[in-house]
């Protein structure tokens, strides 16, 4: 993601949570909800093939649908950040 987006996404977080909500999401962010490990190799072929299967269903987007998805979504945060 790219700094933009994510300074937009800050600048709205920080116009719509009170004090309390940003010290709880601080603290969720900073600990782990659960303890994380490797992907095992099988798992990881089992989401290649996941993956596959999507794609040849057409259930994916191209780099320019992403990127035009997020350019929206940023100009939307800025739009209200402006109201």
């Amino acid at each position: 993601m790219s700094a933009v987006v994510l300074q937009g996404l800050l600048d709205y977080l920080k116009s719509t949570l009170t004090m309390d909500n940003r010290q709880w999401l601080a603290a969720h962010l900073v600990e782990p909800a659960e303890e994380t490990r490797p992907y095992t190799k099988e798992e990881l072929m089992a989401r290649v093939e996941e993956a596959e299967v999507d794609i040849a269903a057409g259930r994916f987007c191209t780099e320019d649908e992403m990127e035009a998805f997020m350019d929206k979504a940023l100009e939307e945060l800025k739009e209200r950040k402006a109201a």
